[in-house]
């Protein structure tokens, strides 16, 4: 067993033949290898009892050499997508502790929330850049963010700040450009007018990507998404909850009226494999931390 503070990716589409083994762990019954993550990659938990979701975007990319029968040979060349709420980046060395766990799962990049900064910017490293959306006040809550690798800079279009809850990245992509929302949702007891607020917000940015993007909403939603009929169609029945939290609901709708599925909940693993935050002082998984993709 990998000790749970120790980061780790795999990589699975819901094929074992198409995911890549993490030593250590053996596969499920259903032969699919371990840690898998919703189908699309998980982290194990981080101390900060959160754990980092990665999802990879294919793209294909022409090479000038040619199979034997004449055709001309493809390679596939992927993206790794990850979503991770790091509980605060201000204590210290926290963006070089941060830095050094995204690099070991190779995440090409990353979206991150409760980053606890105040105001908005970009900072560009030698091997990474970062921007971010914080409050205009320094609260030490909130504040979502984008990670891209150096290689990931030359495809970069543009970013933009929305909000302490909500930030926008765009990137070139080989057919299709991807336009990725990094979201905080309210938490189940905040007030309903705070929730409809973000969830308007969040729906009129889906309305006004761009008709021919790839748009993939990821982030913690802190929404427990369930097993009923009404939910199912958008978001598959592999969830760890047999019953949807009202902020599940939320996310059905938004998802069901942008004609978008959370793939979070869409292949089956392990019970185990699929929580994203324990609550403290308890051994009990929530899966709250979502991929939605049109």
């Amino acid at each position: 067993m990998i000790p749970r503070a120790m980061l780790a990716v795999a990589y699975a589409t819901g094929r074992a033949s198409s995911a890549r083994q993490v030593k250590g762990d053996d596969p499920d019954k259903k032969g699919y290898p371990g840690p898998p993550g919703w189908g699309l990659g998980v982290g194990l938990a981080t101390p900060h009892n959160k754990k980092l979701i990665a999802t990879e975007v294919e793209q294909r990319e022409k090479l000038d050499r040619f199979n034997d029968d004449g055709r001309k040979r493809t390679k596939d060349t992927k993206i790794t997508i990850a979503t991770w709420n790091v509980q605060t980046m201000l204590k210290p060395g926290g963006m070089k502790e941060m830095m050094e766990e995204i690099d070991k799962v190779r995440v090409d990049v990353a979206n991150v929330q409760e980053i606890g900064w105040q105001g908005q910017g970009r900072i560009d490293k030698k091997d990474f850049s970062l921007f971010y959306s914080e409050p205009k006040e320094r609260t030490g809550c909130y504040g979502t963010g984008f990670i891209i690798n150096a290689k990931m800079r030359k495809s970069f279009l543009s970013f933009e700040p929305l909000s302490d809850r909500l930030c926008k990245l765009r990137l070139r992509g080989k057919f299709r450009n991807i336009t990725l929302i990094s979201t905080y949702a309210p938490t189940e007891d905040s007030p309903d007018a705070i929730k409809d607020d973000f969830y308007n917000q969040l729906s009129q940015e889906c309305e006004k990507a761009r008709k021919y993007d790839i748009l993939i909403l990821l982030g913690d939603f802190n929404a427990k998404i369930g097993r009923e009929n009404s939910i199912v169609t958008v978001a598959g029945k592999y969830t760890l909850h047999e019953v949807t939290s009202e902020n599940g609901k939320r996310l059905g709708e938004l998802a069901a009226r942008n004609n978008m599925t959370i793939k979070s909940t869409c292949f089956e693993h392990k019970a185990i494999h699929k929580g994203t935050w324990m609550c403290p002082g308890t051994d009990v998984f929530n899966q709250i931390d979502h991929v939605i993709i049109n």
